[in-house]
């Protein structure tokens, strides 16, 4: 995460039918992993249907480049599988599953961005990424495809990746394990949070803002060498402002100008428990191409059987004190809105419009920081899930 000069939620629908369409490409599926891989994902996904029914969530599946699927729903499959087109055919098949009015429809993407691939958008701050990976406008309706029309998506969605497409066992343990709803936090020290030292300030804000009793982790001192079982126990929140990488598999701390490294994918192999949601504020946290869970700390909370994590595709922005600005508010809205009970894709949807309105309200418009922040954060994992209700740690 990089630091911001910079210093809601939405009406929710009063929906009687709740509708997951979870959307693939048969063919890149089929060319990653086979046709007895391509058979073994469509049986998980059978079985994830009824385990979903039984929380009366009603799961569709197209492969939206696929003329038997696409035929059922009465449409014609894509020709090409750009991010545009599949988005076509998302509006389409949203326009058809939404009916009768009240119907709510969530995303879930099957596959990462070589199956399906994230938007390029326009960067609207002047760092070093050209464009913004986003999954925003599959969220959004008909015709809102540019950065400056998606940046409030309406539509939770969410995305199981595959990484480099070499493991097939990542993505099966994702739809396999994908639960109705976690198990209740633990009421006493419900998480775990880990920050750079240079942001320690705000990061405590985000901590004492939720209720959450423990202490902080802090690097440094503290390093990837540091990180021990007993951090991670049952605790249902994982919340991480470290700095991140395109480049190294790694979380970094930061005290003055020392680095540290702080966090690695070894520490999640060795020491996470499943059921956990995961934030990270890092640059980079949601990388996921060409990666798999050795190079990638997203990739190996999702193997390690995760709910969620929730991170940006890009060079993230945050504050450097208080008060919360950015990720942090990211941060803040997105674990106090599971906490209330939303499901993880309108905890998102929600914290993206309290960003907002916190912005409007502090400065009177939206910076390019605050636009690049709406853009780049997306959900690894189901947007229908939750975590069950109870006390923010008192």
């Amino acid at each position: 995460m990089s630091p911001s000069s910079s210093s809601g939620r939405p009406a929710r629908r009063n929906a009687n039918r709740r509708l997951l369409l979870a959307v693939s490409s048969r063919r890149r599926l089929r060319q990653r992993f086979g046709p007895d891989g391509l058979d073994e994902i469509q049986e998980a996904l059978g079985s994830y249907k009824g385990r979903l029914a039984k929380r009366r969530v009603t799961l569709e599946v197209a492969f939206v480049d696929d003329a038997s699927s696409m035929t059922s729903f009465g449409l014609k499959p894509t020709r090409s599988l750009t991010a545009p087109s599949v988005k076509k055919s998302v509006d389409r098949l949203v326009a058809k599953l939404a009916k009768p009015p009240g119907t709510s429809v969530s995303l879930l993407i099957i596959g990462g961005g070589e199956v399906i691939p994230y938007f390029k958008l326009s960067n609207p701050t002047f760092d070093s990424d050209s464009f913004v990976p986003s999954d925003n406008p599959y969220g959004c309706g008909p015709g809102r495809v540019s950065a400056e029309k998606c940046l409030l998506p309406e539509r939770s969605v969410g995305r199981m990746p595959d990484g480099d497409g070499k493991s097939l066992r990542l993505l099966l343990d994702q739809i396999n394990r994908a639960p109705g709803s976690a198990r209740a936090a633990p009421k006493k020290s419900p998480a775990l949070g880990y920050t750079a030292s240079v942001w320690r300030r705000v990061s405590q804000e985000v901590w004492n803002e939720l209720g959450w009793r423990g202490r902080l982790r802090v690097s440094p001192p503290l390093s990837y060498v540091d990180v021990k079982a007993s951090w991670f126990g049952s605790k249902r929140f994982l919340y991480f402002n470290l700095h991140g990488s395109d480049r190294e598999p790694y979380w970094f701390g930061q005290k003055g100008a020392k680095f540290t490294t702080a966090f690695s994918p070894a520490n999640v192999r060795r020491f996470a428990r499943p059921g956990a949601a995961v934030l990270t504020e890092a640059c980079y946290g949601a990388i996921e191409m060409k990666r798999r869970k050795e190079s990638s700390i997203a990739l190996a909370f999702l193997g390690a059987g995760s709910l969620c994590v929730l991170g940006s595709t890009s060079v993230a922005y945050g504050a450097l004190v208080p008060p919360m600005s950015e990720a942090d508010l990211i941060a803040f809205h997105f674990f106090r809105n599971v906490l209330k009970g939303l499901s993880l894709g309108e905890a998102l949807v929600s914290a993206r419009a309290h960003l907002v309105a916190s912005a409007l309200s502090t400065q009177g418009y939206l910076d390019e920081d605050d636009r690049k922040t709406l853009l780049q954060f997306v959900l690894f994992g189901d947007p229908t899930a939750t975590v069950k209700r109870g006390s923010p740690g008192k």
